[in-house]
């Protein structure tokens, strides 16, 4: 059947970690647009770290940012979806993220990071995503802005245990593993699916006309809405077994692979 968009995870799906962005991928993708096809990226990152990106990948609008927080259409500086948490939830959370002190929390706030102090792990992130955190002495002032997420980021014991603290408390919050260290907070029935969902009602596409792809729990729900829902190769085995198709991992153009098959017709 003909799609009509195409909706990429960033880090790990569209952008390997080890080879950035590849041609093929941003040729695949260029191809893919000049048959009218859309394709747009849905990230947990916020805005200012995913921009360089999505204009690297010559991606459509609206963009997913915040794992689902956000749906922003950067083409007209548009904000279609905008979902926050609450400061109680905040508070409740951030007082069971303290009980382990080797955990670090990230509080993401109007495209803005804040921490409550430096650390090695966030100078690895920061490294990584492009960005600025900004050491606050503590958190509590910035919860009456209703912040976009918090990213807790530790060993995958440490943010494990923690992910049970926070159901057994029943905190109203959603929690995701994006990665094997990061624990990710968001506003409850909050994820890339809902904000597909609501992406599309702008759009005015069905789902069954959506590809995504994804590498993460944290694209589960997403690739579960699409019509086609597809994992890069190398993404959990959770995550593949609910997949429609599994393509290569972004090491290998899985994106390219995908695009060529569905879209462009030129695959094996």
């Amino acid at each position: 059947m003909p799609y009509r968009l195409v909706v990429v995870d960033l880090d790990g799906t569209a952008r390997s970690r080890r080879l950035g962005v590849t041609p093929g991928v941003r040729r695949a993708i260029a191809a893919a647009r000049a048959r009218g096809v859309r394709v747009c990226v849905a990230t947990g990152r916020m805005w200012a770290s995913a921009a360089p990106w999505i204009e690297t990948l010559g991606a459509d609008s609206p963009a997913i940012l915040y794992n689902g927080g956000q749906v922003y259409d950067f083409a007209v500086t548009r904000i279609l979806h905008d979902r926050r948490l609450a400061a109680e939830s905040t508070r409740q959370s951030l007082a069971l993220i303290r009980r382990d002190g080797e955990l670090q929390p990230h509080l993401f706030l109007d495209d803005r990071v804040y921490v409550e102090r430096g650390h090695p792990l966030t100078d690895a992130y920061a490294d990584d995503d492009g960005l600025t955190c900004n050491v606050v002495t503590a958190f509590e002032p910035l919860l009456s802005g209703d912040p976009h997420k918090i990213l807790v980021i530790g060993t995958s014991k440490r943010v494990e245990a923690l992910d049970l603290a926070v159901r057994a408390a029943r905190v109203a919050v959603h929690t995701v593993q994006s990665e094997p260290t990061y624990l990710e907070f968001l506003p409850p029935e909050t994820s890339k699916g809902t904000a597909l969902v609501a992406m599309l009602e702008v759009l005015g596409i069905p789902a069954a006309d959506v590809i995504a792809v994804g590498d993460g729990f944290n694209d589960l729900e997403m690739i579960e809405t699409a019509g086609l829902g597809v994992a890069m190769g190398d993404a959990p085995e959770g995550v593949r077994a609910r997949a429609d198709y599994v393509c290569g991992s972004a090491d290998e153009e899985g994106l390219r692979e995908l695009l060529e098959r569905f879209v462009l017709g030129s695959g094996s």
